[in-house]
């Protein structure tokens, strides 16, 4: 509450500096009084913005106010000084963006400048790059000293020589796809241990063949074994599953059977009691007096007809309907008969108004081209006395002499 206090002393001290008036409604009628604009918003004293805000829509309110009371501003408009100072600040607006863009397109002419000076020192330099490249290596990079000449190279076939296994300088391990040079050179002794060892080589490869051999056998055999043993759990398996299945089949035939014989007598009995009801309705269907029609109608006790035991009208009442029809039948006849007359005299007036219409068009026509003659033939006399007078004033023209 202090708060509230201090912000509304504080408002009422910063809205007694400058007072304002507007006119409010008074007591009496037609007459108005003169009252400060902000005599209501003291309560507003914690929220200056708000009560600003509401100032200045009042304060624009009372400029509306006095511009509609004073005829000058109200037919004439707005004075010409302001609209000479908005002209000016909006060509001073005008001149300053009609600058910025001169700037804008000269700082954007430099620039494009620039980059193509760029783009072109880049492209001198890289064009002397490639040409120091290219002499660079018709200098020092002759197809002979380059790394990849060796696999292009055609006299390779020649400079190629077959490697010794007895050269101490290219040692190199025995090759079954290679013929050496020095094979035609061994001796005997050295050729019989090597066909020794080739033996031994061999045998012991016939061997190692024969024990995987011997091992693979073995192996399908053990396999073969454990499959008949399989073959015959699965046979004995197999045999019982179809002895069960054989006995669940004929216990569920002998249960189809009894339930069969049971639907069956079931059926039976139903149709039985049906053909009793069928014939105990047809019996009571016809001794019935209605199916009978012994009467045309029944009354009951209460005098009236009984909806469910009424069959047909009587004789009198057929033949009194028959008349109402009858009767019905003219009143329709001469109905539209009578329609039929009015038609035909609405059709005849319609011709007749469509034949004076005629007439009156063809009239309107007429008088129409009749005028438009006259018109023509005013039109040539006008344009023929014209001529006359144009030729009487060029005669006049020519004859005078100064």
């Amino acid at each position: 509450r202090l708060k509230d206090d201090t912000h509304r002393s504080q408002w009422n001290a910063m809205t007694t500096d400058v007072p304002e008036l507007h006119l409010a409604k008074s007591c009496r009628v037609g007459v108005e009084t003169k009252v400060p604009i902000d005599a209501d918003l003291g309560h507003l004293g914690h929220d200056q913005q708000l009560a600003g805000k509401i100032l200045k829509k009042r304060r624009d309110e009372m400029a509306r106010r006095m511009r509609l009371l004073d005829p000058r501003q109200r037919v004439g408009g707005v004075p010409h000084e302001v609209i000479h100072t908005q002209m000016a600040v909006k060509q001073s607006a005008l001149d300053a963006e009609k600058a910025e863009d001169a700037f804008y397109a000269q700082s954007a002419v430099l620039q494009d400048q620039i980059l193509q000076a760029v783009e072109s020192m880049k492209a001198t330099r890289a064009r002397e790059r490639q040409m120091e490249v290219v002499d660079y290596s018709l200098a020092n990079l002759r197809k002979e000293q380059r790394r990849e000449y060796e696999l292009s190279d055609p006299n390779a076939l020649k400079k190629y020589v077959l490697p010794d296994p007895d050269d101490p300088a290219n040692p190199l391990g025995p090759s079954s796809m290679l013929k050496f040079s020095s094979q035609s050179q061994q001796s005997a002794e050295k050729k019989k241990q090597g066909q020794e060892e080739l033996s031994t080589w061999l045998a012991a490869q016939v061997q190692e063949k024969k024990d995987r051999l011997a091992y693979e056998q073995e192996f399908d055999r053990i396999h073969d074994e454990r499959a008949m043993l399989s073959a015959r759990v699965r046979a004995v398996c197999e045999d019982t599953e179809m002895q069960e299945q054989q006995d669940a089949k004929c216990e569920e035939a002998a249960e189809n059977a009894r339930l069969a014989k049971l639907v069956l007598e079931q059926r039976k009995a139903k149709k039985e009691a049906d053909d009793a009801w069928k014939q105990r309705h047809i019996e009571t269907v016809m001794n019935s007096e209605r199916m009978n029609e012994s009467v045309d109608s029944k009354v009951g006790f209460t005098g009236r007809l009984l909806k469910a035991e009424y069959k047909r009208l009587s004789l009198e009442q057929e033949q009194d309907v028959y008349n109402s029809n009858a009767r019905q039948l003219i009143d329709k006849l001469s109905t539209k008969q009578a329609h039929k007359e009015e038609e035909a005299a609405e059709a005849s007036r319609i011709n007749c108004s469509v034949a004076v219409l005629g007439a009156l068009e063809e009239e309107r026509v007429r008088q129409q081209q009749e005028r438009r003659m006259r018109i023509i033939e005013e039109n040539k006399r006008l344009a023929a006395a014209k001529r006359e007078a144009d030729k009487e004033e060029r005669k006049e023209y020519f004859k005078y002499d100064p």
